[in-house]
């Protein structure tokens, strides 16, 4: 899955960003730098608490929450603590840019 990160950069395309995975592409050096800043945003973030994913479609929008095996909530979370998650991802998704 990528991760954006400080060797995240734009093109005329769009987001760019290399995380962790297949990075045979890079240098050794790269791909050092690619892992350490990984390992760094992990130690950041904490644990996974769940993933909240909103598809967009030419009609409409479909929203879920996952919990991919290691994350600290599960299907059964209290529902106001997922309710709090969700919350959270609007919060970020509207500052966003």
């Amino acid at each position: 899955m990528p991760m954006h990160n400080e060797f995240m950069t734009t093109n005329q395309h769009g987001w760019l960003s290399y995380g962790e995975g297949d990075n045979s592409h890079l240098t050794l050096e790269q791909r050092q730098m690619v892992e350490e800043s990984s390992r760094e945003r992990r130690e950041q973030l904490g644990g996974l608490l769940g993933v909240v994913v909103v598809s967009v479609y030419e009609h409409c929008c479909d929203q879920q929450v996952n919990f991919p095996d290691g994350s600290l909530l599960g299907v059964e979370t209290d529902p106001s603590a997922i309710s709090d998650i969700v919350a959270r991802a609007s919060a970020e998704l509207a500052n966003w840019r």
